[in-house]
């Protein structure tokens, strides 16, 4: 199972993710897939995650290394944890819409997935509320739709023989002419229809027709009461003779809230009409009867509800009675109230249309454009209604425009196609000849004979940037643009196939800029990050054309030269390149000097495979980088011995402390003149478990190296203090012990406090401690060394320079550092004193440490002709074999006790 530290380590390793995250404004996730023993994919482990992202999902302040199903525990069943195993199993990237259980909610999340091994970068976008959108605009549309089809069928589904004179009465012809009729299916009237027309004859007449006498007395004939008609009639008819109502049919009165209907005679009509519309009725009927039209008004019940009225009024004659008016009301309250709810919703629709972000686009059965949003306008570059009664297929690039309307007839004909009713991308073309990503949804229409299909667009532009991006970034270094390590891989994985193929080698270097840390610290990253683009830049200039420069991360670049035909080839590109980089960088004002080392191997002379050749790799660069600035190194098999030996050595020393395998072994110091022991150097060693005694100078420049030497280091002064404490209470005399610190301990900003620390917590006294450093230590950062010394001189400790004449300290300097001591370096003390420049040395330094008043050590003293000289010199004090080798600490105990004195090895007569 992954754990967050390997997380946190590997993310150098995908600097694409790093990237991701500082560039985008959507929500990004970076996961890694979290497999069983079966290696089956059973959860992801979040690696990154930007602040969109978390805000999304709703994830903690820390994310890193938690798994997903822990911070999102219902993404298993909601099938996101499956989905994206389908997706790493594949390797290809994938767009998907979820929903997703986040907190209380839940949320529909369009995703783009990308992977990359097991891993995957997700990009997401809340279409919650697109989708409510979406749902909204087709629940609407449906809505209007079914009142359009009700509008024209409602007519279409009346039997003929209910066309009767009934018609004449109530004006259906002008509804039909409409489109817009009552619901007129009631068994009574099409009995009644039936009655009278008993032969089923048709007498389709408007209501102009009925304003002709003629006609109307030709109904009166039909063999019926006309009463018995207007009894029966659904709408409102009476009768009116100067304003006031002599009949009024049952319908009538059921409109007007009064029953029975003889009640309102002998009322005023007008009293029934809403005031606002009284106006028309001020002149009597007369007027209405007059203009032969029909008027829309409210009448108002007696309960006072409004009803919503089509009058007509027409002139009514009975013999033997004064002429008269007939008023015929029909309630269109609820039609009206329909019409209005229609007319809002394709207002909403309308509006809706007009604002959505996706572009909607009607077309008929021949491919031309009815209708088009201003949205669909936008995407593809036209002018409000330009795009209509234009063939759909200007929208398309080639050869899809051409084949269009064979692909059309082809589905009307066979009703076989791809594209309808699914989502896809396509390719669009806007009206100046541009590409467009889109992604396309179309829909089929049928409206009785009619067909049409509905295309709703979506430019994807951004998001295919955005792919695009995550696929870029995924493989290219961000800080320099080129390719990183994942890419790096991909192409020498090629390299060695098309090597193996064609029978040539590939050449790969590791390129590492020498003290880059340096440059970073005393200029800045910023400027840090100019040399390292500017480098990757001039390593560019110097391959072919088809040869792969990659940066790893920090100052680590990686080459590829692939089919190259002989090693000089390579050899040539390594040098060109090493010279590229020695020339100084002209950087915002500034030169910077810089250079590189490089590692070379060849495949398939230096390894078989990817992974042996890219460890030969490294093993060449850390060769190169041990012998110096500016170097070239070759792989060999001796080199691999090497450095598997130092990786011992490392992972020995790593577990050195805790397995208790370093001990201090003690070497006297003695007074040259009565060879008593005044002191003694602490010395370190190293019985390792699994690698035996190992030396000093193997094992201590791996820990200096690697910063292990910090913690040895405290350990050694921690137990020499606390050493001569114990020889002190066993009753053995106090002497001084001198112990070696190394630069990296130096640097350390919590040294005095370690050395504070270590005395109080020992007993030691600090008159009997000796810190010893080298001389070329000195030099490195002079004003902070004197003011280390000085605090350590404070508190009463005695400092001596290790090494002496090794260096290239400054007289001058030295007489700033408040130092007690001065050692002379083996490396003269062994050649005296038959070596003229040896002797030459010592005099000096002798004269010196006299001149400044400092104690003098000689080391390395191994035999009389050696101690006669210095003492002759004036050096009294002595360390070497001549007096004692390095003991363990019972050894040197018994030393000490034997009279604290040691025997030198015989004079020679």
């Amino acid at each position: 199972m992954a754990n967050e530290k390997e997380l946190i380590s590997s993310n150098s390793d995908n600097a694409h993710f790093e990237a991701v995250l500082m560039g985008s404004r959507d929500a990004v996730l970076a996961l890694r897939a979290d497999r069983d023993k079966k290696n089956h994919i059973v959860d992801f482990v979040f690696v990154k995650s930007n602040s969109p992202g978390k805000k999304l999902f709703g994830l903690p302040g820390r994310v890193v290394g938690r798994r997903l199903l822990k911070v999102l525990p219902f993404s298993r069943e909601d099938g996101l944890v499956g989905r994206l195993a389908d997706v790493v199993k594949s390797g290809k990237p994938e767009n998907f819409e979820q929903t997703l259980r986040i907190g209380e909610e839940l949320m529909r999340i369009r995703i783009t997935a990308i992977p990359r091994g097991d891993d995957v970068a997700i990009m997401a976008f809340d279409c919650t509320a697109e989708e409510i959108r979406e749902k909204i605009l087709n629940e609407e549309r449906e809505q209007i739709e079914a009142a359009n089809r009700a509008n024209m069928s409602i007519l279409a589904s009346l039997s003929h023989e209910m066309r009767t004179p009934l018609n004449t009465i109530i004006g259906f012809a002008d509804m039909m002419r409409g489109e817009m009729l009552g619901p007129m299916a009631n068994p009574q009237y099409r009995e009644y229809a039936e009655d009278i027309c008993k032969e089923g004859q048709a007498m389709l007449v408007n209501l102009n027709d009925m304003l002709d006498r003629k006609r109307f007395e030709s109904i009166k004939k039909t063999g019926k009461d006309y009463r018995h008609l207007i009894e029966l009639a659904p709408d409102l008819i009476s009768v009116c003779r100067d304003g006031k109502i002599v009949l009024m049919n049952p319908a009538g009165a059921n409109m007007l809230g009064v029953w029975p209907a003889d009640v309102l005679i002998g009322r005023n009509f007008v009293d029934f009409v809403h005031p606002l519309y009284r106006g028309i009725f001020e002149g009597g009927l007369d007027g209405l009867v007059s203009e032969q039209r029909r008027v829309s008004i409210k009448l108002v019940s007696a309960e006072g509800r409004e009803v919503e009225v089509e009058m007509a009024a027409l002139p009514y004659q009975e013999e033997g009675m004064e002429s008269a008016e007939m008023l015929i009301a029909r309630d269109v309250t609820e039609r009206n109230r329909s019409t209005r709810e229609v007319a809002a919703r394709e207002e909403r629709l309308r509006n809706i249309m007009e604002t959505v972000a996706d572009g909607i686009i009607t077309i008929d059965e021949t491919g031309v454009i009815e209708s088009s949003n201003p949205a669909a306008e936008t995407i593809f570059g036209y002018s409000p209604g330009e795009l209509v009664g234009k063939k759909i297929n200007i929208l398309m690039p080639e050869p899809h425009s051409s084949q269009h309307d064979a692909y059309l007839a082809t589905y009307l004909k066979t009703g076989a196609a791809k594209v309808i009713g699914m989502g896809r991308e396509a390719e669009g073309l806007s009206k100046y000849g541009n590409a467009i990503p889109l992604e396309i949804s179309i829909t089929e229409h049928i409206r009785g004979k009619r067909r049409f299909f509905i295309g709703v667009v979506r430019d994807i532009t951004e998001r295919k940037r955005n792919e695009e991006r995550l696929r870029y970034l995924a493989t290219r270094d961000p800080l320099t643009g080129l390719p990183n390590r994942n890419l790096f891989r991909e192409r020498l994985e090629k390299a060695v196939a098309r090597t193996d193929d064609k029978g040539l080698k590939t050449a790969v270097m590791f390129a590492d800029l020498d003290d880059f840390k340096k440059i970073n610290d005393a200029l800045g990253q910023p400027m840090g990050d100019l040399v390292l683009q500017a480098a990757g830049g001039r390593l560019l200039e110097c391959v072919r054309e088809g040869d792969t420069v990659a940066h790893l991360g920090g100052d680590e670049f990686t080459i590829i030269l692939d089919g190259i035909k002989g090693k000089s080839e390579a050899e040539n590109i390594a040098r060109k390149m090493l010279a590229r980089l020695s020339q100084p960088f002209s950087l915002e004002g500034k030169e910077i000097y810089a250079s590189g080392s490089i590692g070379l191997v060849y495949y398939p002379d230096d390894a078989d495979n990817i992974t042996d050749l890219l460890k030969n790799m490294d093993t060449a660069i850390h060769h190169a980088k041990r012998l110096g600035r500016n170097n070239l190194q070759f792989y060999t098999e001796e080199l691999s011995a090497n450095v598997l030996r130092r990786m011992d050595i490392e992972n020995g020393l790593r577990r050195a402390l805790e397995r208790d395998e370093l001990e201090l072994y003690y070497q006297a110091k003695v007074n040259m003149d009565t060879h008593a022991i005044i002191g003694a150097e602490a010395l370190l060693r190293w019985r390792s478990m699994d690698l035996g005694m190992v030396s000093p100078e193997e094992f201590i420049p791996v820990a200096e190296q690697t910063g292990l030497i910090a913690h040895i280091g405290e350990w050694m002064l921690r137990n020499a203090c606390a050493q001569g404490v114990k020889w002190v209470k066993e009753g053995l005399p106090a002497i001084n012990l001198a112990v070696n610190l190394s630069a990296y301990q130096f640097k350390q900003k919590n040294l005095i406090d370690q050395v504070s620390n270590i005395l109080a917590e020992t007993g030691m006294n600090a008159d009997n401690l000796d810190l010893e450093i080298t001389e070329s230590m000195l030099m490195e950062n002079a004003d902070e060394t004197i003011r280390v010394f000085s605090t350590l001189k404070d508190m009463g400790l005695r400092l001596a320079i290790d090494d002496f004449g090794t260096g290239y300290s400054s007289l001058s300097y030295l007489t700033r550092f408040p130092i007690d001591t001065i050692k002379i370096d083996r490396t003269f003390v062994t050649n005296l004193p038959e070596d003229r420049d040896a002797v030459a040395i010592a005099r000096a330094i002798v004269s010196m440490a006299q001149n400044l008043k400092l104690n003098l050590v000689a080391e390395g003293v191994e035999t009389e002709g050696q101690e006669v000289f210095l003492h002759a010199l004036g050096c009294n004090i002595g360390q070497g074999f001549l007096y004692s080798r390095p003991e363990p600490a019972d050894e040197f105990a018994r030393l000490l006790g034997g009279g604290g004195r040691v025997v030198r090895f015989p004079r020679k007569a």
